[in-house]
């Protein structure tokens, strides 16, 4: 059976939820159909002309870019301009192009984890502003020998995440009643018999985007033949912050941070903003454009941020703000997350049987 884009969409939504986009970000699906078959894809930064050509070049029928192709309205399609161009270029041999952007920021393992990997952070966390999702509480009732078994199924597809901490629940001991009819096969007790049993009432917390399949691990983990359930939307959402933080491998004065930043990046052009002799132990980075966020990482207590390129303004708010602030090139600061991406991808063989390229982009 032929695997589509909208297969590869499915995945995608999986490692990279469209519900940790930013507002307005167009990110999915940009061109082609979800009915195209895939037997070849590209992971690349940019949609651009080159890549394009080189994704045609390889026999690809999808390309997978972090920045969108489209990111504002066209007004025309002009095929003497680079975004015509690349336009043009994939809607002739009807190749799919699918943009992975700020949902692939906020994600576990997207861009700035893996920026943060790259760079040897210890200890690393999330910080500073990022997707607000929507939760629900999912409550359900279970013999008290089955509480870790159902509970480690629903952790498992995501429910029971706060901050750090995973398979977060509460659950308490009472009483469930119930009288099996015929046709039944009950877990406890004989049809047409009132019963009475030990249950323990569990609740935990899920993302939305994560809900229905929390839902099918509780049922297929459930001994109950009928399980009874709840779902309750929640007033309060999930933050997925973009930006991570963490302790450097050991503490460093700017000057030897810069050159062992530009090795881990192999930019050789890598600047800094800020003292030259301060002493930093602690780096919040973001991939990309991340200098608004020179704020939240002092107040995460960072003596640096790494990003990769900056405004006029951020030189001297580093300074104003006494946070060392390292410009580590907008492309050499996401690659990382981009490789990791092809790696995901790569490690989906069950159900995406199909070549992951990967193109670093000059």
């Amino acid at each position: 059976m032929a695997i589509r884009v909208r297969d590869v969409l499915q995945v995608l939504e999986q490692i990279a939820p469209s519900a940790f986009a930013l507002p307005g970000d167009p990110i999915g699906l940009q061109v082609g159909s979800p009915d195209l078959e895939v037997e070849r894809l590209m992971v690349a930064l940019d949609a651009d002309p080159r890549t394009v050509t080189k994704a045609i070049y390889h026999g690809c029928q999808l390309l997978v870019t972090h920045h969108p192709l489209l990111y504002r309205p066209l007004n025309t399609i002009r095929y003497d301009e680079p975004v015509g161009s690349a336009v043009q270029q994939l809607c002739a041999v009807r190749m799919g192009h699918i943009a992975v952007h700020t949902n692939w920021d906020c994600a576990p393992g997207g861009i700035n984890d893996a920026l943060a990997e790259q760079v040897g952070l210890e200890e690393v966390r999330p910080f500073g502003s990022g997707a607000q999702v929507q939760s629900f509480k999912v409550v359900t009732f279970v013999p008290p020998e089955y509480v870790d078994t159902v509970l480690d199924r629903m952790a498992a597809e995501g429910a029971g995440e706060i901050g750090l901490y995973r398979r977060c629940a509460f659950y308490h001991l009472g009483t469930g009643t119930y009288e099996p009819q015929p046709g039944a096969k009950p877990f406890q007790g004989a049809v047409g018999r009132r019963e009475h049993a030990d249950e323990m009432r569990l609740e935990v917390l899920v993302p939305a985007h994560r809900l229905q399949a929390v839902i099918h691990a509780m049922l297929q983990a459930h001994p109950y033949e009928e399980v009874a359930y709840d779902v309750y939307p929640l007033h309060t959402s999930q933050s997925y912050p973009l930006g991570r933080v963490g302790r450097l491998p050991r503490p460093m004065r700017t000057d030897e941070l810069r050159h062992y930043l530009a090795e881990q990046l192999s930019n050789p052009h890598l600047r800094f903003y800020g003292k030259p002799g301060a002493l930093i132990r602690t780096l919040a980075v973001i991939g990309g454009s991340g200098g608004d966020y020179l704020g939240e990482a002092h107040a995460v207590h960072a003596d640096a941020l790494l990003t990769g390129e900056v405004r006029h303004h951020h030189t001297w708010e580093s300074w104003a703000r006494d946070i060392v602030l390292f410009e580590g090139g907008h492309r050499e600061t996401e690659l990382p997350g981009m490789r990791a991406l092809a790696q995901r991808l790569r490690e989906q063989k069950k159900i995406l049987q199909v070549e992951v390229l990967f193109e670093e982009s000059v």
